[in-house]
This record gives structure tokens, sequence and C-alpha cells, in this order.
């Protein structure tokens, strides 16, 4: 497995992304900001899919910045 960290801004809060690649791929997005028990995000097997769930343009940008940079 291969694992890759990201971390952007978006209206004002901070998400990491865990991108995974190798025998299981997915995306995982956490908002860190006010998240004091550093709850697990949502999980996404694409960036398509990842992008379609939030409404945020701000995050939806992001999201294919960071998939344009792999």
């Amino acid at each position: 497995m291969n694992y890759k960290t990201k971390t952007f801004q978006a209206s004002g809060n901070t998400y990491s992304i865990l991108i995974a690649s190798g025998t299981s791929n997915y995306i995982s997005i956490r908002k860190e900001t006010n998240n004091p028990y550093k709850m697990s995000g949502k999980q996404f097997n694409t960036f398509d899919e990842a992008q379609q769930a939030y409404k945020d343009p701000q995050i939806k940008l992001e999201l294919l910045k960071i998939e344009m940079d792999l």
C-alpha cells in the first residue's frame, strides 16, 4: 500500500486527505478544525465521488487540485 496525505483550508476550516493506493484504493477526507475527538472522516472510492459529496465550491476546487498533482 502507498499512502499520501495532504491538508488544505476551505471555508475557514482545515481538512486532511489520506490517499491510499495499492491493493485497495480509497480517499479519506477529515475535517481537522473543531474535531476534538479526531473522529474519522468520510471515505470515497474515487475523487469524483468525493467531489460529488461536497457542495462547497472551495472544497471541490481543492480536491481537483490535489487530484491533478498526483
